[in-house]
């Protein structure tokens, strides 16, 4: 996904040496590279990128999972947070349909591509740490790319603790807590994809904290949207 990433133990996993610990997590980052990547051309999101309307592609489930909780917080948002703002085309990301069962999406219309660089960090987080539980690990800390999730507390009644890296505040997370930060990198305004007009930010950082890294990823990208939005003057509703 073009960063980093660090997982932290409580404790070691029992029965296991770090280095198997570590290939469980990239086991889980190559699975996901495969089913979200748009930029390798055989990645189930590629594939459904180049796939004519009208026909069911078969990706794997990561990806349906990825694409339905996108369209939630879309929705939530009036359309602030959209994986098809690249596209071009306002409204697009009803343009398309989604099926768990067998997992497949189709496009309705040729309405462009999907790009998933605004939740798939989050939803990596949430895979990684959900691997770690299986295999063992009861307490856990999760971060990629700046998202960043707790499992459960580093220690009875000691949360899980971390620094915001662009205002060096130190906060605590709850057992179960995820929090993502958006950012408007100096220079470039944030395109609103209800509009498709870019937004002079005036404000560097959002963070949000959510039940889940992917939803927290996706709604500091919206947050960033209205917040920039509503300090140039617009009105939006505050989800």
């Amino acid at each position: 996904m073009g960063t980093t990433y660090r997982v932290t133990l409580a404790r070691r996993v029992e029965g296991m040496s770090l280095g198997e610990v570590h290939r469980e997590v990239e086991d889980v980052l190559a699975r996901l590279d495969r089913a979200l990547s748009t930029w390798r051309p055989d990645s189930d999101a590629s594939r459904f990128n180049a796939a004519q309307p009208g026909e069911w592609i078969d990706v794997a489930p990561d990806l349906v999972a990825v694409v339905s909780i996108a369209r939630r917080v879309h929705d939530d948002t009036g359309g602030a947070f959209d994986i098809t703002a690249g596209a071009g085309r306002i409204g697009a990301m009803r343009q398309f349909d989604l099926r768990f069962t067998p997992p497949a999406l189709r496009k309705i219309c040729d309405f462009g591509s999907i790009d998933l660089g605004g939740i798939g960090p989050g939803y990596a987080v949430d895979q990684i740490g959900e691997r770690l539980q299986e295999i063992g690990s009861s307490s856990h800390l999760v971060e990629l790319g700046g998202e960043v999730r707790a499992w459960s507390e580093r220690a009875a009644g000691d949360p899980w603790r971390v620094v915001l890296r662009h205002t060096g505040e130190n906060v605590c997370l709850a057992a179960g807590e995820a929090l993502a930060t958006s950012t408007a990198r100096p220079g470039r305004s944030p395109v609103d994809p209800r509009t498709g007009i870019a937004v002079e930010a005036r404000i560097s950082s959002v963070t949000v904290r959510a039940a889940s890294c992917a939803e927290a990823d996706a709604r500091a990208v919206a947050r960033l949207i209205l917040e920039s939005h509503r300090q140039a003057g617009g009105r939006d509703h505050e989800e």
